[in-house]
């Protein structure tokens, strides 16, 4: 696992995906791919507007000023009842990735396949995460939107065109504090 950090948004990238990316891109300076593979991360969980989905994002958890985001790249699979991500020979937790995170970073993004659409437990921070393989092309298939400890919601590209419109802002209308 790699950590990279760009602007608000600190990339946890599996050495395999690293690797695939380099190759793919092998004209690319890593100074330019990493803010590319967040991006794209953002884009295949189905946010297209990003920097209207992170004033969302500060206004529901009141973190405006030193709001951070914590993103985990790696290739999703399902073994024995559980999530887990590739990174090296044995297979990682998904939750427990989740566990070490929650509360360190105000938004975590799980850029993983989830072929069994687990919802991870989620306590501190808000979170994206995929119900099923994580499209290539941007706006697949719903996402979750999870608040901690309280509702999660579904999410995807058509929805977060219509921000601040979505009906979670209606749902999750008793956490967001009033301006």
């Amino acid at each position: 696992m790699r950590i990279f950090q760009s602007g608000i948004n600190t990339l946890h990238i599996a050495n395999s995906m690293l690797k695939e990316e380099r190759r793919i891109s092998r004209d690319c300076s890593l100074e330019k791919l990493i803010p590319y593979l967040i991006d794209t991360a953002y884009r295949r969980l189905g946010i297209e507007n990003t920097n209207e989905f992170l004033d969302f994002c500060k206004k529901t958890t009141q973190r405006d000023n030193e709001f951070s985001v914590g993103i985990l790249d790696a290739h999703g699979e399902y073994h024995f009842s559980r999530w887990y991500y590739s990174d090296g020979i044995i297979p990682k937790s998904v939750q427990k990735w989740v566990d070490e995170n929650d509360g360190v970073y105000d938004l975590l993004l799980l850029h993983t396949c989830n072929p069994q659409g687990v919802k991870p437990i989620i306590r501190k921070s808000m979170a994206v995460v995929p119900t099923d393989h994580v499209s290539l092309m941007p706006g697949g298939k719903d996402n979750l939107l999870v608040m901690p400890n309280k509702v999660s919601a579904p999410f995807n590209a058509d929805i977060t065109s219509r921000l601040p419109q979505y009906n979670i802002l209606k749902d999750l209308q008793p956490y967001i504090p009033s301006v």
